[in-house]
C-alpha cells in the first residue's frame, strides 16, 4: 500500500490506514494480533521509518494487524495510550514524563526516528548565529515544548543568553513557518524538510547550530503501558525488531531514495535528496537503540529538569525498560 503525504493526513482524519500480511486466510486475520499507532508526528522524511516499521516490516514478523494513525502531536500521541485507543505512542519523551510523573504506568521500550534532537534553527536572512537571537521574536509552540528548549540548549552552548529572546507562542509547523513569513518573528525551530520548504519562499537561511552536545539526548521514543509490554512480551519483541530493520533500511540513503518520493510527495526528490543529507547530520536513527540507556536517560532527564520541560527528576527505570532492545539486537546483531 503506498501512502503519500496527502493520504497520510486524509487518511487520518477518517481514521487509520492499515496494512496486513497479505496471504493471511480470514481465520488467521480474525486471531492476528492488533497493533494500533499513534503517531505525533506527521509523515516527513524523518518519519517514514517508524511508518514503514508497523506497515511494511511489523506484518513480515508475524500475523499481526496493524494501523498507524496522525495524532496532533506529542500529548496526543500519549493520551491515546493511556485510554486505550492505540497499543504505541510515538512521542517526544517530554510529553511521556509528564505523564510517568502524573503517575501514569508507561514505559519507553524503543527509540523511534528522532532519536535524537532533529529540529534545525531557520532565521531571517542577515541572522548568522545563535547569538544574533538575542533581542529577537522567535516563534515556538510553547514555552515547554521542544522547539524552544532545544533552541534555548543550543543558544548556551553558544554562550548566547535565551533570556534576552522575546519568545512569541505562534504554533505547530505551519503557524512557525506563516509567523516567519509575515515577520512576526524573525526565526524558529523546523524538522528539516519544513525548514527547506521555508528557505524557497522567502529569505530565510539555516542558522549554525551544535548538534555535538545534544548526541547523549533521548528525543523520541516508542510508548507503550507497561501491562501491554509485560503480556505481551513477543509482540514488544518483533515491534522492536521491525523498528531495527526500518532504522538500518533508513541509514542506506540509495534504499531511502528507492522508496521515499512516492509517500512523501509532493515533495520532489531534489528536496527529499537534500534534506537527508542534512538530517542525517544530527543523528536521528540509531541502528542499534544503543541510546536508550541509564546514563543517556538520567542526562536527559536532567536537562529537561533544567530547562522546565518536566517538573522533577524520574528514575530511569520509572520510564523505561530495555530488555526488548536487548533481545532484538542478539536476534539481529550490531551494525
Amino acid at each position: 500500500m503506498i501512502i503519500n503525504r496527502r493520504s497520510f493526513l486524509a487518511a487520518s482524519a477518517l481514521g487509520a490506514f492499515s496494512s496486513a500480511v497479505p496471504s493471511l486466510t480470514p481465520k488467521a486475520w480474525a486471531q492476528a494480533k492488533q497493533v494500533r499507532v499513534a503517531n505525533g508526528t506527521t509523515l516527513d522524511i524523518l518519519s517514514l521509518p517508524d511508518v514503514r516499521t508497523f506497515e511494511v516490516f511489523l506484518p513480515k514478523e508475524g500475523a499481526y494487524q496493524t494501523s498507524v494513525t496522525y495524532v496532533p502531536g506529542a500529548v496526543r500521541a500519549i493520551q491515546a495510550v493511556l485510554v486505550g485507543e492505540a497499543e504505541v505512542g510515538i512521542s517526544t519523551l517530554g510529553s511521556g514524563l509528564a505523564a510517568v510523573l502524573q503517575n501514569q504506568d508507561i514505559r519507553v521500550f524503543c527509540l523511534a526516528s528522532g532519536a535524537r534532537p532533529y529540529l534545525v534553527p531557520v532565521a531571517a536572512k542577515g541572522i548568522t548565529s545563535l547569538k544574533q537571537l538575542e533581542g529577537q521574536e522567535v516563534g515556538v509552540i510553547s514555552l515547554v515544548d521542544s522547539t524552544y528548549y532545544l533552541l534555548v540548549m543550543m543558544m548556551r552552548s553558544q554562550g548566547a543568553d535565551p533570556t534576552k529572546v522575546q519568545w512569541r507562542v505562534v504554533g505547530g509547523g505551519a503557524g512557525r513557518a506563516n509567523a516567519m513569513i509575515s515577520g512576526a518573528v524573525k526565526a524558529a525551530m523546523f524538522q528539516v524538510g519544513q525548514a527547506l520548504d521555508l528557505m524557497e519562499k522567502g529569505s530565510f537561511d539555516l542558522v549554525p547550530a551544535p548538534f555535538d552536545g545534544l548526541k547523549n539526548t533521548i528525543f523520541k521514543a516508542f510508548w507503550a503501558k507497561r501491562d501491554f509490554l509485560e503480556k505481551n512480551p513477543e509482540t514488544a519483541d518483533a515491534i522492536v525488531r521491525a523498528h531495527l530493520l526500518s532504522t538500518r533500511e533508513a541509514l542506506n540513503k540509495q534504499q531511502f531514495m528507492s522508496y521515499a518520493p512516492p509517500p512523501l510527495a509532493p515533495m520532489t526528490p531534489d528536496v527529499i535528496s537534500r534534506s537527508y543529507d542534512i538530517l542525517l547530520k544530527t543523528g536521528p536513527w540509531d541502528p542499534n537503540d544503543a541510546l536508550l540507556n541509564k546514563t543517556a536517560g538520567d542526562e536527559t532527564v536532567a536537562d529537561m529538569v533544567r530547562y522546565g520541560v518536566i517538573s522533577s527528576p524520574v528514575d530511569f527505570d520509572k520510564w523505561a525498560v530495555t530488555g526488548h532492545v536487548a533481545r532484538a539486537v542478539a536476534k539481529l546483531g550490531t551494525v
